[in-house]
């Protein structure tokens, strides 16, 4: 059944994919289509899930979505250069700390689904929408580390036999992974000098994405990574050798979001699309895709541990804003030692 309804999604992916002109967000020119009835939504988030999402919402309201994909690095930039004519509608994934500092540019909107929301989880300005809430965690390749080795911690990655063997993205291009180093720093007391000591244990070898990072690790190029949850779970459900570890010290709970592009070249479709993001429709399926809802009339679903079970706070958006300047700076230092 489980594999029936992945060939399912795989299709689904493969035929938006086709019809969307869905297209990688990098040097390469983009061409934005200028039609009246669609919406274009820079889309930080894997198609896998995406996809199928954008091929419903088109299904039920005629409305064409044009998937502009990238890293929500690459992403957040455009809607930033692209201020005076912005090109995009929607922007959708990417954690909520980029967000914050993204609101400038963004268009506040009350949703009607923002009061189904849990209250920790809801923007008071309706500048964005949490969509999903996902925890950091540690993964090993169980090829490469035995039980008896594996960490428990964060502490355990800074162990010397894991140097060199750690997968992390450059937290100074990849988002989810400022934060993930950030809630390993918090959580091992708030010593700054973690950063410097997880450069050295990194030993020079830094990937370019949060992507790149749970590829590397399947594929036997790593041993251990640290990220968020979603990407662990799907890459074990497909027959990956890894097992998922819930820091002993705890951990942060992190959300990704979705908002409207300030002055959109079409924001009733913008405000239709986000409305459907947010439906209990939507929300009720996240859990066939390893995410969990921020939706307080949906329960956890049963393939995910429980909240309950794993310590854990919420993550702090603001102290991710305000430190990250002085956390990249001594992250910067620290690798070109």
């Amino acid at each position: 059944m489980i594999i029936f309804q992945r060939m399912q999604i795989w299709g689904a992916t493969l035929l938006l994919t086709m019809s969307l002109m869905l297209a990688a967000c990098g040097d390469t020119a983009q061409t934005i289509r200028t039609d009246e009835n669609i919406v274009v939504v820079y889309n930080c988030n894997t198609d896998d899930w995406t996809a199928p999402l954008a091929k419903e919402f088109q299904e039920q309201t005629g409305i064409q979505v044009q998937l502009v994909s990238g890293s929500s690095g690459q992403l957040m930039a455009r809607v930033r250069t692209e201020q005076e004519h912005p090109h995009g509608d929607v922007i959708w994934g990417g954690s909520e700390d980029s967000y914050v500092l993204l609101e400038s540019y963004l268009e506040p909107y009350e949703s009607p689904e923002k009061y189904a929301i849990l209250p920790e989880y809801v923007r008071r300005n309706n500048a964005f929408y949490n969509m999903v809430k996902d925890p950091y965690v540690i993964a090993y390749n169980t090829d490469l580390v035995s039980e008896a080795d594996a960490p428990k911690g964060w502490r355990d990655l800074l162990a010397p036999r894991f140097c060199g063997r750690i997968a992390l993205a450059d937290p100074a291009k990849s988002t989810s992974s400022y934060a993930v180093l950030l809630t390993m720093v918090d959580a091992m007391g708030g010593d700054s000098a973690v950063i410097g000591q997880l450069a050295a244990q990194v030993d020079g070898r830094i990937l370019g994405s949060s992507a790149e990072q749970i590829k590397a690790l399947a594929d036997g190029t790593y041993a251990v990574t640290a990220t968020f949850e979603e990407p662990v779970l799907k890459y074990i459900a497909s027959g990956a050798h890894m097992k998922i570890v819930y820091p002993e010290e705890g951990t942060a709970v992190s959300s990704s979001a979705v908002g409207i592009i300030k002055n959109a070249p079409h924001p009733d479709h913008a405000k239709k699309f986000l409305n459907f993001l947010m439906s209990r429709q939507v929300h009720e399926r996240l859990g066939d895709y390893e995410r969990r809802s921020t939706r307080a009339d949906i329960s956890a679903p049963p393939n995910l541990r429980p909240l309950s079970e794993i310590r854990y706070t919420r993550f702090d958006t603001r102290r991710a804003v305000s430190f990250r300047d002085e956390f990249l700076s001594k992250w910067r230092a620290a690798v070109i030692k």
